[in-house]
């Protein structure tokens, strides 16, 4: 079950049951895919440490840009804080660096 998000106690939240913690590493891509269909919608945490370099794509494959470009490819975005999916949504999550810890909290969007 996804915990319904909700504040509570001076503007804090509590832990999430539906999260997950990933180790990146370099050019290298992985994938998480939200539980549940596209009735459910989703608010996703996003933590990393501040000076990590991470792409995030929703339902695309996240890529590195090459140097001196731009890239513009939508649903891609570096370094994202707080986003809405929904269920069955694939993110998918690529560093540069050599190694990247982050973390994902999903929280569930009543109806």
């Amino acid at each position: 079950m996804v915990l319904r998000y909700t504040s509570n106690f001076d503007k804090t939240i509590s832990f999430s049951d539906t999260c997950a913690q990933l180790t990146l590493v370099a050019d290298s891509v992985l994938t998480y895919t939200l539980p549940g269909d596209n009735t459910t919608r989703y608010t996703i945490l996003f933590g990393y440490n501040s000076n990590s370099n991470v792409f995030v794509g929703l339902n695309e494959t996240a890529a590195i840009p090459t140097d001196d470009s731009i890239t513009t490819t939508q649903n891609i975005e570096f370094k994202p804080d707080r986003r809405y999916a929904r269920g069955g949504d694939v993110l998918s999550f690529i560093t540069p660096d050599d190694t990247v810890y982050m973390g994902i909290s999903v929280r569930s969007i009543p109806n």
